[in-house]
């Protein structure tokens, strides 16, 4: 059998190099080649080889298949014999298939070893050549130090550059995803509702239990256990988007009452005392005597006991992310700021009053507060939320000397109280200027600013929307 064996020559591409400008960029390029040659080199003596023995297997596979065509009429002359002998005796059919069985056994065992044995033989080659190429660069590089420093160089260089380029994307998500996800995601009408609703509840309950003898007349006597009541508003609405993501106040309205009663909890609940009084009656004879007189005195016990909200709600977060995504809410107190803060202070401690319903200070009545009130001295410099233009400014009624803002997009906010207004209307303000200064004008009850958040014309909780320091 004649075989001829061809190399087939590399085609090189037509097409012009790039040639490198600058000289660390042709040093760098000139020993890029020079390893690469050597590289070729390597495979191409590897190739040889493999043609080679190649050839060789061809040759013995020729002599094998001669070596194979004797032993193939024997087999099959003895399968016949076999088969007319089961014929002539059937006892000897089971051990015949057996045999057969046992022979396909054997040989199925023969091809998987010679197959792995191929497998490992190919590893082995190919670890082999690539052991060869590795060798003869790095003999090049040893007798080339310069150019072994510009390839490092080079590596450094890529792998900084995707370094910093994958570092600035990961810090860039992170951020991303930090901020949104301690954000509110409701829409205000909803964070707006659910704060009106519970603490109108909370007011109500309020008034229930002061207005007993009203409720349940008859009583001699009306003693009083009275917790205070109220929330944290930035709890209510960590808890809430931590439960539930985008929520509407209909759908978790259910909830919300459920925690409410199991925070607060009303009991009016009537005592009888037996109690006696002497008195003096006049006997026959112009004489008088002494007499004790028992009767009934009710009592009727009016008890609010409350819970801390915190102590209600722990329960109710029941998986770690809830309680992650929580304490994040409650530290960026939601990320929904729409304005500054009106103090150079932080003047979340110093509330005195907050947003939502509340029994009026001076009425004792229940009233809607629009805003919050925040303590502060007699000329406090109130600065402005961002950069917008004075609406109002001046005597506003039960506001006293008030300033109006209106800062764009639908946003508007109202400073009142004030011992003085530094801005009249139509004057831009830009942040952080001071506007006015804190007083106790109007209806008030001592020093404060009262400050008011709108939206398109709605009145929103500044707590949630005006921006204040963070301890």
């Amino acid at each position: 059998m004649k075989h001829r064996l061809e190399i087939a020559r590399e085609k090189l591409s037509t097409r012009k190099p790039y040639k490198p400008s600058g000289a660390p960029a042709k040093l760098a390029s000139a020993a890029g080649n020079a390893v690469w040659s050597r590289a070729r080199e390597e495979i191409r003596d590897e190739e040889r080889d493999n043609v080679g023995i190649e050839a060789a297997s061809r040759v013995e596979l020729a002599a094998e298949g001669v070596a194979r065509i004797t032993p193939r009429h024997i087999r099959r002359w003895r399968l016949t014999r076999q088969a007319r002998m089961a014929r002539e005796d059937p006892a000897s059919r089971l051990s015949v298939i057996n045999k057969l069985f046992q022979k396909r056994r054997l040989r199925r065992q023969f091809q998987d070893r010679v197959s792995e044995a191929a497998t490992r033989a190919v590893a082995e080659k190919l670890l082999s050549a690539s052991k060869r190429v590795f060798r003869a660069v790095g003999r090049y590089l040893r007798r080339n130090p310069a150019v072994s420093l510009v390839i490092l160089i080079s590596f450094l260089l890529v792998l900084l550059t995707q370094s910093c380029a994958g570092g600035a994307l990961v810090i860039g998500n992170a951020l991303t995803g930090a901020i949104g996800g301690a954000s509110f995601l409701a829409t205000d009408e909803d964070i707006d509702e659910a704060e009106l609703r519970y603490s109108e509840w909370e007011v109500d309950l309020a008034l229930k239990a002061r207005n007993a003898p009203f409720s349940y007349p008859g009583y001699n006597e009306y003693r009083y256990d009275i917790a205070e009541t109220g929330h944290d508003p930035y709890a209510l609405l960590a808890f809430l988007t931590a439960r539930h993501n985008d929520f509407a106040f209909k759908e978790v309205e259910d909830e919300l009452l459920a925690i409410f009663y199991q925070q607060y909890v009303l009991t009016f609940t009537g005592i009888v005392e037996v109690r006696s009084y002497t008195e003096t009656v006049s006997t026959p004879g112009g004489g008088s005597s002494t007499r004790t007189v028992y009767y009934n005195y009710y009592i009727l016990s009016v008890t609010l006991t409350a819970r801390p909200f915190e102590d209600v709600i722990s329960p109710l977060l029941a998986t770690r992310d809830e309680r992650e995504r929580y304490a994040a809410y409650m530290y960026l107190h939601g990320n929904r700021q729409y304005i500054g803060s009106p103090f150079v202070f932080n003047w979340l401690p110093h509330v005195t009053s907050y947003y939502g319903y509340r029994i009026h200070p001076v009425s004792g009545v229940k009233d809607y507060h629009e805003g919050v009130d925040i303590s502060a001295p007699i000329g406090t410099p109130i600065k402005a939320g961002g950069k917008g233009v004075v609406s109002r400014s001046g005597l506003d009624g039960g506001y006293g000397l008030a300033l109006m803002i209106d800062y764009g997009n639908g946003v508007a906010a109202r400073y009142a109280h004030c011992s003085a207004l530094l801005a009249s209307v139509g004057h831009e303000v830009i942040t952080g200027e001071i506007i006015a200064l804190s007083g106790d004008t109007g209806t008030s009850t001592g020093p404060h600013l009262h400050m008011e958040i709108m939206k398109n014309a709605r009145y929103l909780n500044p707590l949630y929307f005006v921006g204040g320091t963070i301890d």
